[in-house]
């Protein structure tokens, strides 16, 4: 048996390469000895926004039936809010600085896969993918017999896509799918047939300038002159509809199984982030702080094998993988060593805490980030009014953001001093390296914030009663903050070991990162 590597979709990316196709060794002789196994990952979709978590506005009558039949995590947290290391880490049971992506659009670079370890038990292995920093270019394809990149591609076209693969997969063999849909990321511009009955004409605007490619984002991730502010409303209401037609596909995706004769799957739902939508003063966008709205994700798992239930013992995506195995009876030399543990495991022998970071601020015109921008280009440290930045090709230059949010005008001969008092907080902070930190229980999450005197910064939250993380509780609870800080002190020393993101860029993955508005 022999099947074909198909990379798409990056036409729409403006690249005018044929797609690349491979073919690959075929995998041990394929027989029915397992459960076919479908993992359902929606982007930019934060947990409290579906039916089943309780969001009075959602439409999602297909992700609230398949929760009501399955167990339904409450806790889960994605170890990074961003794409790549998110994904890569359910794909492979390792945290990014094990499996090598820490930022969006990196390679991963884990030599093992759940798409691997199930190749070679016979599994027939697809991947479709809607997001090309989730793809070839950074090895997710890995293992699987199939997979393709639809860019952008609506939910209802990524599940024809993917049962229209499903279609040549020998009935002999159990199924492994991937399918990673991408409508609810920004700019939300849902079919006209989901959008609200509201007026959403500022938010529609928006959209359309971001799709165009003349709408400088930044500018709306940060509330700027209260822009974001004023259209929060219309773009949460067609954040919903992305959601809810997200549903409608991935409805069309289980009928058409049970159409092929794969009525009754394994399945796992879940996000690679959520999105921040005004929390800690981030509009639309996610990565670069670790808010729950950002890190906090849905997780069900749902099959004959799984008895109904909600459990609020945290997880993470790394478990999926451990989980999985034991499932499917895979256990063994590819499972050792992973950071995840088992969902199977009873919550009184589970580990009680789990550990991520944010993203880095990609855009150096962030303000309200110490440091911002890529070290291959231009990167900022951020005082609380002065700004001093370095670029490859330029001078290092100082700039006053409040009379001057844009960066354009050096001030360097009027403010030595400034210059020199950001030059030496830099020294410690380096570009694509400066994140929060973060330490998770079912109860509390610690999260420590990079400062300009060297310094993180921590502040703990009661989760549970305060979903807004507005409240620094730490004197409030001396006892739960020392237990996270010895945590959160074992996990610096692992971070800062491991070293960090930001290494070179190909010109199609800087393309990726334009066109999905990371950097601009």
């Amino acid at each position: 048996m022999r099947f074909l590597f198909l990379a798409v979709g990056l036409g729409a990316l403006g690249c005018t390469e044929a797609p690349t196709i491979k073919t690959i060794p075929a995998p041990v002789e394929c027989l029915r000895t397992g459960p076919d196994v479908v993992i359902i990952s929606i982007d930019t979709t934060r947990a409290d926004r579906l039916g089943f978590s309780g969001h009075a506005n959602a439409s999602t009558p297909r992700l609230d039936a398949l929760a009501a039949k399955g167990m339904v995590f409450s806790n889960a947290i994605a170890p990074v809010p961003r794409t790549t290391p998110a994904l890569a880490s359910m794909m492979t049971g390792l945290a990014p600085h094990h499996h090598g992506a820490r930022e969006v659009g990196e390679k991963m670079t884990a030599p093992h896969t759940l798409a691997t370890m199930l190749r070679q038990k016979g599994w027939a292995t697809v991947g479709i993918s809607a997001m090309p920093v989730a793809g070839p270019d950074q090895n997710m394809d890995r293992g699987f017999d199939v997979f393709e990149v639809d860019y952008d591609a609506p939910a209802t076209a990524i599940a024809s896509a993917a049962l229209a693969k499903i279609k040549d997969t020998p009935k002999a063999c159990p199924l492994f799918l991937w399918t990673h849909f991408s409508d609810p990321h920004f700019p939300y511009a849902p079919p006209a047939a989901f959008k609200p009955e509201e007026n959403t004409r500022g938010c529609d605007k928006i959209a359309a300038q971001a799709k165009a490619g003349k709408l400088a984002r930044y500018r709306y991730f940060e509330n700027r002159d209260g822009r974001s502010a004023r259209v929060l409303d219309q773009c949460s209401a067609l954040y919903d509809a992305e959601i809810a037609f997200t549903d409608h596909g991935i409805g069309r995706l289980l009928d058409g199984l049970s159409d092929l004769g794969r009525p009754n799957p394994l399945i796992i739902f879940t996000a690679d982030h959520g999105e921040n939508l005004g929390e800690w003063g981030l509009f639309f966008e996610h990565g670069p702080n670790a808010h729950d709205a950002s890190t906090k994700v849905p997780l069900v798992l749902s099959g004959p094998m799984i008895s109904p239930g909600q459990t609020d013992m945290v997880v993470s995506l790394e478990d999926i993988v451990p989980t999985v195995a034991a499932l499917t009876g895979i256990d063994g030399q590819y499972t050792a060593g992973l950071d995840g543990e088992s969902l199977l495991i009873p919550p009184e022998s589970r580990r009680a805490m789990v550990v991520g970071e944010s993203g880095s601020a990609l855009h150096a015109r962030m303000g309200g980030f110490l440091v911002a921008g890529r070290k291959d280009k231009l990167h900022c440290i951020h005082g609380e009014r002065f700004s001093l930045c370095d670029h490859p090709k330029m001078p290092r230059r100082l700039f006053d953001r409040r009379a001057d949010p844009d960066l354009q005008r050096d001030v360097s001969a009027a403010h030595p001093r400034q210059i020199n008092r950001l030059a030496r907080a830099w020294k410690g902070w380096p570009a694509e390296r400066t994140r929060q930190r973060f330490v998770r229980t079912k109860d509390h999450v610690l999260v420590a914030t990079p400062h300009i005197d060297g310094s993180y910064k921590t502040a703990l939250y009661d989760h549970r009663s305060d979903p807004l993380l507005a409240h620094d509780i730490s004197r409030d609870a001396p006892e739960v903050l020392r237990a996270l800080q010895a945590r959160l002190n074992r996990w610096h020393q692992e971070l800062d070991k491991a070293g960090g993101p930001g290494d070179a860029r190909t010109k199609t993955e800087e393309q990726a990162l334009k066109s999905l508005g990371y950097i601009e």
